[in-house]
């Protein structure tokens, strides 16, 4: 009597592309979180080295400002349509493509002859971090087996992001003052090459079906990256020349650009924004707190930057060092965020976030030309620094929770250049802010320690006025959003 052979498993249909189900967790889930550290450092870096770039190249201080100016309008720009292509092409795809294409605008970058030829390098590589960030996140979120998984692989994401802030600051004043500005660009080579061997081990998720008119959907992300590349433009170029010519031809290119990306939107059988996404209360809401938290701090770092080095006197590198406390905070208070949020949901971790933002700026309205930093600005950077994770890991984590699996691309899009927009509006105000007390100078052209102290003060009271806004949010952005995660702490 022969023994039963057991039975052979039926082989299941190789699954498509578009339902390729994501491997959960592991290390290569961390590497996503490099996105962010990798496109935050590269920008502190080109802050600090805007001197160098006017004393090798021959640029005129406006010209050097565009070097850091070209990195915010396109990224800001672009991140939409980029996280849309994550969703229509694969997120992975998408990843790699762009981790590619960070790795050669950043060798164009060091090789640059001219200050010009760096400004146009300067803009590939934004191309790139637009296209990287919004891939990686929805990468990230998509990987993620449940809702508290999400939530500790956003904390990973923001932890990221300070660290590098901080590495922007501390590395690039070392490469800066040791080998030069081309070696800070040269360094970008091979972590974005590391990061895209890396990538290998990714397994693609699920990306839309193609709908019959998904190539129209094109020409929506060619008008709505247009209106948001003219608005930011004439945020940028505000504080420094005022309501001229060209910021009134750039908000009319707007308008005219957001009509031709409405109409786009309505012929169309795959809309760059579904209706579906649209309707997503949280994602409203979620991207709306992203908005503020960036207009409230984004200023903060350039402003206290000012601050600093025109009034208290301080070099580039010990300005940047002083600031890091601020992003310090994201890496200390990340994992107290994520428990908080397990256990008690969205608003509160939102308000006490919030709560610590306002009362750091209210502080920080109190500097003076003889002030000192310990007393005065240290205290404010702290509760700064600690309110912000709150703030933006509850956001994204109610933004990206009701999107589904195959629209966090274009979720993480939204949330992504919604910072990005709040960040350059509320430098817009700062900058307006500080300038008008200046007597119209600027802050950049030596304005006396009096003026720079008062006009600092009153762009950080100017940014806690947007607490206001933030905190009716919390009930009408945030109210109807059910607890994101589970009770269980990560």
């Amino acid at each position: 009597m022969s023994l039963p052979l057991p039975a052979r498993k039926q082989a299941a249909p190789p699954p498509s592309h578009a339902e390729t189900p994501p491997r959960a967790g592991g290390r290569p889930s961390h590497l996503l979180t490099f996105a962010p550290l990798l496109a935050n450092a590269d920008a502190g870096v080109v802050a600090l080295a805007l001197p160098h770039f006017q004393q090798d190249l021959g640029m005129g201080l406006a010209g050097a400002q565009w070097v850091s100016h070209v990195y915010v309008l396109l990224v800001g720009a672009v991140q939409l349509a980029g996280g849309r292509l994550a969703d229509l092409a694969g997120a992975l795809r998408l990843f790699r493509c762009a981790l590619a294409g960070f790795a050669v605008a950043a060798a164009c970058c060091a090789l640059a002859p001219t200050g010009g030829a760096l400004i146009a390098a300067r803009g590939g590589q934004a191309v790139a971090a637009a296209l990287l960030v919004p891939s990686a996140m929805a990468l990230l979120v998509a990987r993620a087996p449940g809702p508290t998984a999400r939530v500790r692989a956003l904390g990973r994401w923001a932890r990221a992001g300070g660290l590098g802030s901080v590495a922007g600051i501390v590395l690039g004043g070392l490469v800066l003052s040791r080998l030069g500005w081309r070696w800070a660009f040269w360094l970008d080579v091979p972590v974005a090459l590391g990061m895209l061997y890396a990538a290998r081990r990714l397994e693609p998720v699920p990306v839309f079906r193609r709908a019959s008119g998904a190539g129209a959907g094109l020409w929506g992300a060619i008008w709505l990256s247009g209106a948001l590349l003219a608005l930011m433009y004439a945020l940028v170029h505000l504080p420094q020349q005022g309501l001229g010519t060209s910021d009134c031809g750039a908000l009319l290119a707007a308008v005219l650009l957001g009509l031709l990306f409405a109409a786009s939107q309505r012929r169309t059988a795959a809309p760059l924004l579904p209706s579906r996404v649209l309707r997503a209360r949280g994602l409203l809401g979620g991207s709306a707190g992203v908005f503020l938290v960036a207009a409230a701090t984004g200023p903060v770092g350039v402003i206290g930057s000012l601050y600093l080095q025109g009034a208290l006197h301080y070099g580039p590198l010990g300005a940047g060092l002083a600031m890091l406390p601020m992003v310090g905070g994201i890496i200390v208070v990340g994992r107290v965020c994520c428990r908080l949020l397990a256990r008690r949901g969205p608003r509160l971790p939102y308000l006490v976030g919030w709560a610590l933002i306002g009362a750091g700026l209210l502080l920080l309205t109190g500097v003076s030309a003889d002030s000192a930093y310990l007393p005065s600005l240290l205290p404010g950077l702290l509760l700064i620094g600690c309110g912000m994770p709150f703030i933006w890991m509850t956001c994204e984590v109610v933004a990206l929770s009701g999107v589904g699996p195959c629209g966090t691309g274009i979720g993480a899009g939204i949330v992504q250049s919604a910072g990005q927009l709040g960040g350059a509006l509320g430098l817009a105000m700062a900058v307006t802010v500080v300038t008008a007390r200046a007597g119209g100078s600027g802050p950049l052209s030596g304005a006396g320690a009096a003026a720079l102290s008062e006009g600092a003060g009153q762009a950080f009271l100017a940014a806690a006025v947007l607490v206001l806004p933030a905190l009716a949010n919390a009930w009408a952005g945030l109210g109807g959003q059910r607890p994101a995660v589970t009770t269980r702490s990560p």
